[in-house]
């Protein structure tokens, strides 16, 4: 592999704390040799709560007192045969940038010190979600610099082509089985190129990153290292691989097959075969449904209740637990340590708590049943919730942004109405309807004002160019109602179809108040999610409100393309992805929008020719405006422990849950 940048973790940052703890080894998160502390006098069987100081290795590694009494029982191994040799090393700026956090070492939580997040989801919990790892690190939401996570040191040559990675020599599954490239060569040889488990090889495992180009070539070149080569370059498999740290874990590439393959159709037998299918209640040829639900879907991380038995890295393990509960504890077998040495993470239990309505999740948190909750707590909620901070021992930080617009307003270029089409494809359209919402209002409405006007589009809030842009496309005609009319007589409709989402339907009430003013009639319909996805899929949406991680773009997050969210021009991306053959072929402008995405889908987006790419694609948005972002830099209300270390002062939200495992409790 010639011509190839080498771009392992530099020396440790050095930090005034380490002077009494040791020098750190490089090497892409070497860890540091701490001072050796004098070790606790161990009881006979020892229980974990019986236990309250930390205890240090012959290594100097240290490791939480519940472990250190599972240790002392003989029922785990020394904290120095569970880390890998060269542990992960989180300080200052590693998971979250210096200018977001005041880092700090923490210390193990006590017991009865529990983060809890309240949930509507009965399958996983906000905390389950975040608490995800990747191949490469870098600071949340950031694209650089880039080092390794699970991997010990990575490549790649100048033109985006060859990359190479090594695994951590010594890393393990939360089990103690150790991971090697043979999980690496059961995902890509008997999941992601078996059909019955991935029918269509995914664009992430392509060439250029596009859904037709050539699928890459893997090859193992020894127990922890393995290549892939692409046909052409591609830099979006940084991200893949976990550049930006957002919602890319490693199981799209690496899962434990001592596990899974024991739900594999290719590993057992055809009387294991009848009996699994059997016990699952599906047929034979089903099978590949269990392997799924056991593990194999795309998060990989055991969030899903079915899942729970899977060994996973991150750090913590889903227990068994009860139907209104997700309990979370600490794994052991952790492989991150802190410029101390000690095992991360610092607190040993997040629990989820389930509730069926979302509409409860204030009464349960102000009932003290919730401590650890971001992005869908409501902004006319705050004051409840500081209401009973003090009783419950929280307090709401308001120091965070939320990690994307937090929503959009979207319109359906593709659905099949042609009076609607010949309307909405024109550009002065959509600045029509840019002009004519006023973003502050939105912002001071849903958002207590503490928000910025989305920078992608224009910010006009002009009636007058609204109602000039609306006359020029062909709606200058109203009814005796002084709605405006289709060119053909027919009165226009902005049909605005949402979910029963307090964040969805706020946003579009205040939006059908704007269009009206200049004469455009806006019904609007509030669904169930399962209804409202029907007619996603069925393209009979015109309009709708969803989620936007428009502050990611271009890098990090590409939903501004047509397939995203409610899928709003699937025809043409279907034309675009199949060459031809199956869609609608989109007119030239859009082209222009595939043309951006594969040249930066290409690149690496830390030189020159990214930024570039970037600014000429900020050009094209700003003009075609295809999607509405509503907001900008929203302070998320976040609710955490009144004494929760390790909490950003500002920054994005997500990214204190992403680097939960350096959160602890202060005495």
């Amino acid at each position: 592999m010639s011509n190839r940048r080498t771009m392992t973790r530099r020396q440790f940052l050095r930090v005034s704390a380490l002077a009494t703890a040791g020098a750190i080894t490089a090497a892409c998160g070497g860890a540091a040799t701490p001072e050796v502390v004098e070790e606790p006098e161990v009881v006979e069987e020892p229980k974990a709560e019986e236990t309250t100081e930390e205890t240090t290795s012959a290594s100097g590694y240290s490791e939480a007192p519940s472990l250190a009494a599972l240790v002392a029982a003989g029922d785990l191994p020394p904290v120095d045969e569970r880390l890998p040799l060269e542990p992960f090393v989180v300080g200052p700026g590693v998971r979250i940038v210096p200018e977001d956090l005041d880092w700090e070492v923490g210390q193990y939580s006590k017991e009865g010190e529990i983060l809890r997040a309240v949930t509507s989801n009965p399958t996983w919990s906000y905390p389950c979600q975040h608490a995800l790892e990747s191949f490469l690190n870098t600071p949340e939401h950031h694209t650089g610099p880039i080092t390794g996570n699970l991997c010990s040191s990575w490549s790649v040559n100048d033109d985006m082509t060859e990359y190479e990675f090594t695994l951590r020599k010594g890393l393990k599954w939360s089990d103690g089985v150790p991971v090697t490239t043979e999980d690496i060569k059961f995902v890509w040889e008997d999941v992601v190129l078996n059909e019955a488990i991935t029918p269509i090889v995914g664009s992430n495992f392509r060439a250029g990153a596009k859904a037709g180009g050539e699928v890459m070539d893997l090859q193992i070149v020894d127990d922890f290292t393995f290549t892939i080569t692409f046909a052409s370059p591609t830099g979006r498999f940084l991200k893949t691989m976990g550049m930006a740290n957002l919602w890319n874990p490693y199981g799209f590439l690496l899962k434990p097959k001592h596990y899974l393959s024991q739900f594999h159709k290719d590993y057992i037998t055809t009387a294991d075969l009848t009996k699994l299918a059997s016990d699952e209640g599906v047929s034979e040829e089903e099978w590949n449904r269990v392997f799924d639900d056991k593990g194999g879907s795309w998060w990989g991380g055991g969030c899903e209740h079915a899942a729970e038995a899977m060994p996973v890295l991150r750090p913590w393990i889903v227990k068994e637990s009860p139907e209104d509960l997700i309990i979370m504890e600490r794994n052991p077998y952790y492989w991150k340590v802190d410029t101390e040495g000690k095992q991360l993470p610092y607190v040993e239990r997040i629990d989820g708590v389930v509730v069926a309505d979302p509409g409860n999740i204030p009464a349960k948190i102000i009932a003290g049943e919730g401590n650890y909750q971001r992005e869908i707590l409501l902004h006319t909620d705050i004051a409840l919730y500081k209401e009973h901070a003090a009783e419950n021992h929280y307090k709401v930080d308001l120091d965070m942004v939320y990690h994307n617009a937090p929503v959009a307003l979207f319109f359906n270029l593709n659905n099949p109405d042609e009076a609607w089409r010949e309307i909405v494809w024109q550009k002065e359209f959509r600045q029509a309807v840019n002009a004519a919402i006023d973003y502050t209002e939105i912002i001071d409405v849903l958002f207590l004002g503490m928000g910025d006007v989305d920078p992608w589009i224009p910010d006009v809030n002009d009636k007058d160019e609204a109602n000039r842009l609306l006359d020029s496309v062909g709606l200058d005609k109203r009814d005796a109602e002084g709605w405006r009319l289709y060119p053909n007589g027919e009165r226009f409709e902005f049909r605005m179809d949402v979910r029963t989402d307090p964040l969805f339907i706020q946003p579009s009430e205040v939006i059908k108040v704007h269009l009206e003013e200049v004469g455009i009639s806006v019904p609007l319909k509030q669904l169930e999610r399962s209804l409202w996805g029907e007619m996603r899929g069925a393209n009979e949406l015109y309009a709708s409100i969803d989620w936007l991680d428009d502050c990611n773009w271009p890098y990090i997050q590409s939903d501004y393309m047509p397939n995203s969210r409610i899928q709003w021009a699937q025809l043409w991306h279907l034309y675009m992805q199949t060459g031809g053959e199956e869609g609608e072929e989109p007119p030239a402008w859009m082209k222009e929008l595939y043309a951006l995405d594969a040249e930066m889908a290409a690149l690496n987006p830390n030189t020159p020719a990214g930024a570039d790419a970037e600014t000429r694609f900020a050009a094209w948005f700003m003009e075609y405006v295809p999607v509405l972002p509503l907001a900008r830099d929203v302070k998320d209300p976040v609710i955490v422990p009144e004494n929760l270390g390790n909490v950003p002062h500002a920054g994005r939200s997500s990214a204190m849950m992403f680097a939960g495992e350096q959160v602890f409790f202060k005495s």
